[in-house]
C-alpha cells in the first residue's frame, strides 16, 4: 500500500510539471462509447459533439504526425480494449469523417463477449484509417511481472495479432498505463520491440516524451472539461 501511494504521488508531481511545459499536441483514450455512466465511458452523443468540434479548429493525425510536427492542434484518438460498442458507435462516425484512429486491443479480449471480434477489426481496417497496437496479451498490471515473462507476453501479443490480422504493429499500450502499473523496466523491454509506447500520464504531449506516449483518458466527465 505505501509502495502504491508513493508511486500515485509521484505521478501526480510529474503531471503537475508537465502540465507548465507547451503543449505539441494531445493523444486522447477511449473504452467504451455507450450510455454507461462510469469512468471509462463516453456515450455516442458526446462522442459524435466531441468529434465535429476537433473537426472545426483542431486536425486529427497519426502518431508519426503529431511527434514530428509538435503542432498544438494536432490530436490522437485511440481506443483500449476495444469493446463492441466502439463497432457499433464510433466507428462510422471515424469511417464517414476519415479519420485516423488507434484500436489497442488484448489479445484475451478478441472474440469474447462484449468485445470486437476479428472480423468486425477487420472491416474497420478496410473501411477506414484504423491503425492496429498491441495492449498485451493479457489485461494485467505488468509491475510485478519478471522480465523474461514480459518479454514473451508482448512477443506472443505482437506475433499473434500481426498473423491473425494480416497487419504490422509497432505500438503498444500498457493495461492500466500508470507509474505504479508499470516499471522503468517494464517500459525498456516494450521499447524493444515497439517503435511507440503509450501511457496513461493525463498530459499533452511535449517533446520530452520521446516516444513515451502520454494519453489523457476520455469519459462523459472529460468530454464536458474539455468543451467549455
Amino acid at each position: 500500500m505505501i509502495r502504491r501511494l508513493f508511486f500515485i504521488l509521484l505521478q501526480r508531481l510529474y503531471l503537475l510539471k508537465s502540465r507548465t511545459l507547451p503543449s505539441q499536441g494531445r493523444i486522447y483514450m477511449f473504452h467504451n462509447v455507450n450510455d454507461d455512466a462510469d469512468t471509462y465511458s463516453i456515450t455516442k452523443e458526446h462522442f459524435e459533439e466531441w468529434i465535429g468540434s476537433l473537426l472545426k479548429d483542431r486536425k486529427i493525425v497519426d502518431i508519426d504526425t503529431l511527434v514530428r510536427e509538435k503542432d498544438p492542434k494536432n490530436v490522437v484518438i485511440t481506443f483500449d480494449d476495444v469493446y463492441e460498442s466502439v463497432y457499433r458507435n464510433a466507428f462510422p462516425v471515424l469511417k464517414e469523417k476519415g479519420i485516423p484512429y488507434y484500436l489497442f486491443l488484448c489479445n484475451e479480449y478478441l472474440d469474447q463477449e462484449k468485445y470486437v471480434t476479428s472480423d468486425m477489426v477487420r472491416e474497420m481496417l478496410s473501411d477506414s484509417k484504423a491503425i492496429v497496437g498491441s495492449h498485451n496479451y493479457r489485461h494485467e498490471l505488468s509491475r510485478f511481472k519478471e522480465t523474461e515473462q514480459m518479454k514473451e507476453e508482448l512477443d506472443r501479443s505482437k506475433d499473434e495479432l500481426e498473423k491473425e490480422l494480416s497487419v504490422k504493429i509497432d505500438s503498444f499500450a500498457f493495461p492500466y498505463g500508470s507509474m505504479y502499473a508499470c516499471s522503468k523496466e517494464n517500459i525498456e523491454t516494450a521499447r524493444k520491440r515497439f517503435r511507440y509506447v503509450f501511457m496513461t500520464y493525463a498530459v499533452p504531449y511535449h517533446e520530452s516524451c520521446g516516444n513515451i506516449i502520454p494519453r489523457i483518458n476520455m469519459n462523459d466527465s472529460t468530454f464536458r472539461k474539455e468543451m467549455k
